[in-house]
């Protein structure tokens, strides 16, 4: 059962996540046009949008598999999506990314490093940390204009 504190202390994260992505202006006191009327639930749709950065697609795996994929779609040249899969110090993972046009794939360490290259094979490595592995997916600036699905597999043993 939810108790009413809990859910205004759920409402208050999300109000807080929503100020953060409206801008200064807003966090100031001031309003945002498109948040100045939006309901709680408004609120959490716009501060919780899958794929966001706020809100990575998990890469989750089968019983006993080693790897996992995940869907989502690019549109517009500023277009990015996030995904995010748990691994432990020690295992190798490799991060597949492949979409309708060329991509590229940067993954985020829990220590904060980085690495990443154009789409295909955009990580191949032993993981240094325990933790989540977050993954932003883009376009390649240097192909062409496109839309469309893109896929995202880990393997991790």
């Amino acid at each position: 059962m939810i108790t009413k504190r809990a859910l205004l202390g759920l409402f208050g994260v999300l109000a807080a996540v929503a100020i953060a992505t409206a801008g200064p202006a807003l966090a100031a006191g001031g309003s945002s046009p498109s948040m100045s009327n939006a309901s709680p639930a408004t609120l959490a749709a716009v501060a919780c949008s899958p794929g966001a950065r706020a809100c990575p697609i998990r890469i989750t795996f089968a019983r006993d598999a080693y790897s996992g994929q995940a869907h989502s779609k690019l549109t517009g040249i500023r277009s990015e999506k996030w995904f995010v899969v748990h691994a432990t110090a020690g295992q190798t993972m490799v991060v597949i990314v492949e979409g309708r046009g060329p991509t590229r794939g940067i993954v985020y360490y829990p220590n904060g490093k980085s690495s990443g290259r154009p789409g295909g094979r955009v990580f191949d490595g032993i993981l240094p940390v325990t933790g989540d592995y977050r993954i932003r997916v883009t376009k390649s600036p240097i192909g062409e204009a496109w839309s469309g699905g893109v896929d995202v597999v880990a393997m991790i043993y």
